[in-house]
């Protein structure tokens, strides 16, 4: 890489961080951590900023070579589809994304499983300006690597069906596990229990709701997969600390 080409890409982090100095303060402070990769894109998906622990997600790249790159340019195209279509649903929902099951190149070349979050970024104005990704490695065992992909299965049914009345125990059917093991290994994976990840959803789900709907709290309650309104409105209110209502009122008078 040119030093006219990297400084390009240096000044439009620095314009970023300019706008957004939060942003100055996560670099630093991710900066050399181990076990928790780190990146800031720009809209259009360009790797602007990467700490350590993501540059040994890609141990065929420097630094100086990832950034201005896309996932494209990093990553096999099975991967790389997934991790767009993520930078797509972040910005078309306006919705950050929490707690995302996907694999990622381990540093010998193998896939290992990943707990990721997106958030978008946003200036003093409100605007959105970048995407910073967060990647957890979840440290899963190669001799447990089979039961990992079932439980995966499971972790993405519940991220794409949550509104549907799914049930732990069958989850744990289709994953060919017992309840018990079941629970354990998403416990080992994500730190809570399947009843509460599809809870986690849900609530997420309403959320964006009740923020960019006019719906009433009953089709909101019924659209996210909660059997009534009195249910869904003690397990948002358990989740966010505030009832659905004074939510919406919240966020309509922020916008």
């Amino acid at each position: 890489m040119s030093n006219t080409y990297k400084n390009e890409w240096e000044t439009r982090l620095e314009a970023l961080f300019a706008q957004a100095p939060s942003l100055a303060l996560i670099e630093e402070l991710f900066a050399r951590l181990e076990e928790v990769s780190i990146c800031i894109k720009d809209l259009e998906g360009r790797y602007l900023s990467v700490n350590g622990a993501f540059l040994r997600s890609v141990p065929k790249w420097r630094r100086e070579d990832v950034i201005g790159k896309d996932v494209f340019d990093l990553y096999p195209q099975a991967l790389a589809v997934g991790y767009q279509q993520q930078d797509q649903q972040l910005m078309t929902k306006g919705q950050n994304l929490h707690d995302q099951l996907e694999m990622i190149t381990n540093p010998d070349g193998t896939l290992g499983w990943y707990i990721t979050s997106k958030v978008l970024a946003k200036d003093v104005t409100g605007k959105v300006i970048a995407i910073v990704g967060m990647s957890r490695d979840l440290h899963a065992p190669t001799e447990k690597a089979k039961r990992y992909s079932k439980v995966a299965v499971a972790l993405k049914k519940i991220q794409n069906e949550y509104a549907k009345p799914l049930r732990v125990q069958q989850l744990a059917e289709e994953s060919g596990l017992s309840v018990s093991q079941f629970e354990r290994i998403m416990r080992s994976m994500i730190q809570i229990t399947p009843s509460q990840y599809l809870i986690r959803q849900r609530v997420e789900a309403a959320a964006v709701l009740l923020r960019d709907s006019d719906k009433k709290i009953a089709a909101v309650a019924m659209d996210c997969g909660f059997s009534d309104q009195p249910s869904f409105c003690k397990q948002f209110k358990r989740v966010t600390g505030l009832s659905p209502l004074k939510y919406r009122k919240m966020t309509r008078s922020e916008s």
